[in-house]
């Protein structure tokens, strides 16, 4: 490992429990920096410009019964939904949501998974894989989820992996599987043979894992990583890693502290209620860069105007446009898309015109006809609307 990606190791491992110096500030790109006010009055998200439309998808049908749903992938004319703890399934709809296909194979199995932790599009091949964490597996489905086309055994046990242009990127989530190799971030050829790591992880975080939110994305070919405690954006190309974006959140950052306060639950809680431990999302766009995270229970987003250079934190406000329903809970983010769920009995209440304690349909009368017109029915106890807020 080179000189500059060992200190940039040392500096982010220095952030991450409370030293002053910011990592990556000697490496070769300038950090560009971006301060979130939250001083300032909030605005709604529907109000700066960064969504441009929006579509809502009925996922109910008899076939299959949704549990939580933790990714989206949309690739082409398909949705690819992972429920990865409740049915441990994949669930493959098209984008009228029709049911096309469920993958749902754990178990002990050669071709059976014992953990599913992610999925992910290869764009090259043309595939949907799936990770396996424990049993170390990679599957490799054609993009209907109907042929296992290839399994291969990973190096680590990942939680999160994502394809690169040269190969493979992936995630430990602070497990330490070996000692000497104590790493979170590794990079691997096309042959899933590792060529980099990088990120080491520290004892204090060892296997303090995050079930929600995703620690990757990818922009133009720029693979980005968040870390938690750290406000920095890591651009990794080329078996190169570097801080591009530094947020600045003033009062809700989190604070210089000491490993004791880190190794004491009950102050650890205490710091997580009263600033931002992390990052649970990041998303760069053509005209934005996106963070999401979650302050005294509020989910926020930080949206900073690349051509404006201006930075709100923003509310997720109901959508008011050609319908009315909540912003709904955010799965996940892609380079035009925000993606949200709303459960089947919220969106039946709306579409019912009123409840006791609002009346929707006064208040929203083009709106409410509109969703009745898009939906006939709606089963309150069906599977939940999947929300796609397209972008600028």
């Amino acid at each position: 490992m080179n000189r500059n990606v060992f200190y940039l190791l040392i500096v982010a491992f220095c952030f991450l429990f409370g030293c002053k110096d910011k990592p990556g500030r000697d490496s070769p790109g300038e950090i560009i920096p971006v301060e979130l006010d939250y001083q300032k009055d909030m605005k709604s998200i529907h109000d700066i410009g960064l969504i441009k439309d929006v579509e809502v998808i009925n996922l109910d049908c008899d076939e299959v019964i949704i549990g939580e749903i933790d990714k989206v992938i949309r690739f082409d004319t398909i949705i690819y939904l992972m429920d990865k703890s409740q049915n441990r399934s994949i669930y493959l709809f098209n984008l009228k949501g029709d049911f096309m296909n469920v993958i749902s194979n754990y178990g002990n199995g050669p071709e059976e998974y014992v953990q599913l932790t992610d999925m992910f599009i290869d764009p090259e091949d043309l595939t949907l894989n799936i990770v396996s964490r424990i049993d170390n597996k990679l599957f490799k489905y054609d993009l209907r989820g109907e042929k296992l086309l290839a399994l291969q055994k990973t190096p680590k046990s990942f939680t999160s992996m994502m394809k690169t242009d040269n190969g493979y990127m992936a995630y430990m989530a602070n497990w330490i599987q070996d000692p000497e190799e104590p790493y979170n971030v590794w990079l691997m050829n096309e042959n899933l043979e590792i060529r980099e790591y990088f990120f080491e992880i520290d004892k204090i975080g060892e296997s303090r894992s995050h079930s929600d939110g995703y620690v990757f994305s990818v922009y133009r070919d720029i693979y980005y990583y968040i870390i938690p405690m750290d406000y920095h954006i890591y651009a990794i190309t080329n078996n190169h890693v570097e801080a591009k974006y530094s947020f600045d959140l003033g009062r809700l950052q989190w604070p210089d502290v000491s490993k004791a306060e880190m190794r004491n639950d009950d102050k650890r809680r205490e710091l997580v209620n009263k600033y931002v431990y992390r990052f649970y999302n990041f998303q760069e766009t053509e005209n934005h860069l996106v963070v999401h995270f979650i302050f005294q229970g509020q989910n926020l987003l930080g949206v900073y105007n690349k051509k404006g250079k201006k930075a709100d934190i923003v509310e997720l406000s109901a959508y008011e446009g050609k319908y009315f329903f909540s912003f709904g809970n955010i799965i996940g983010f892609d380079e035009g898309t925000i993606y949200t769920t709303i459960e089947a009995s919220n969106m039946k209440r709306i579409w019912d015109g009123k409840d006791e304690y609002n009346n929707y349909e006064e208040k929203y009368p083009d709106q409410i006809d509109n969703l009745r017109k898009k939906f006939k029915t709606i089963r309150e106890d069906g599977n939940p609307f999947l929300v796609m807020y397209s972008i600028n």
